[in-house]
């Protein structure tokens, strides 16, 4: 029996495929880092990892302790593939970003990673770290890039902020009127993804739906159903597309049709 174990026990997407996945195992990556004996039973089982492990993503712009920064983003990481190098591992999944394409419209896998700030970068370091170490190694092994993910426990996305500043009548911060183009998926497609991808030989894979929508879309879209919101508009620098080239997604995993978002807003607000 292969046991899976889930890396980074605060992550929205880590509990849900926690809930999902048989015979999973969700670890807190700090426990991890203060105490490696706590993997000490999993040494001599057959396992997969995930890796969900990263500086929490509210967290993503404060540098006040770069070291523990550091840490969340990839000091688990090495420590547990070191822990496990002469384990039986039958696969590894980590967790990456859309944010390693930088400014690049239709991101391919193929494409080259253009990382634009500190959080991207150390995703490419995650990657590379686990390339390296599995094809060393001979491991099976996919790199996710996931897009904007939204759904369930979910604080951090655009999405929940929206819901959040509708149902507490307060005031949405937006930037640069709400133009740029994202591809938004639900989390239940990528828990659907994640189950597959333990089957599924693919190294690289964009986990997204390949479709744009852009903020002030979803903000009309609300409006002619009658929710009206009070925004602050914010000028700053922002990718103006980016959305996924999801070929690789529909070949591989077979994964062909996705959770609406405007259904999802519709039901979380009861409309």
């Amino acid at each position: 029996m292969v046991i899976t174990l889930i890396i980074g026990k605060e992550s929205n997407l880590s509990r849900q495929l926690d809930a999902r996945i048989s015979n999973a195992i969700l670890l807190s990556a700090r426990a991890i880092r203060e105490d490696l004996e706590l993997l000490s039973k999993y040494k001599t089982r057959k396992i997969n990892i995930i890796f969900n492990n990263f500086q929490s993503s509210t967290q993503l712009n404060n540098l006040s302790n770069s070291s523990e920064y550091i840490s969340n983003a990839i000091v688990t990481t090495s420590l547990v593939i070191d822990y496990f190098k002469e384990s039986e591992i039958n696969k590894i999944i980590y967790t990456s970003s859309s944010s390693v394409y930088g400014n690049n419209i239709l991101c391919s896998e193929e494409d080259e990673v253009k990382p634009l700030n500190l959080h991207s970068s150390l995703k490419i370091a995650n990657e590379k770290l686990i390339e390296k170490f599995c094809t060393d190694q001979k491991i099976d092994f996919t790199i996710t890039r996931i897009f904007n993910m939204y759904g369930a426990d979910d604080k951090f996305s655009v999405i929940s902020k929206i819901l959040s500043a509708v149902k507490n009548t307060k005031e949405i911060t937006i930037v640069n009127g709400g133009n740029a183009i994202r591809d938004f998926i639900h989390i239940d497609d990528v828990v659907e993804i994640y189950t597959k991808l333990l089957q599924t030989k693919v190294k690289v894979l964009n986990v997204g739906t390949g479709n744009g929508v852009s903020i002030k879309s979803l903000l009309d879209f609300l409006h002619y159903r009658g929710v009206d919101l009070k925004v602050k508009n914010i000028e700053r620098d922002e990718l103006k597309v980016s959305t996924a080239d999801i070929k690789l997604l529909k070949d591989r995993v077979g994964k062909n049709s996705f959770k609406k978002l405007e259904d999802y807003l519709l039901a979380e607000l009861n409309i």
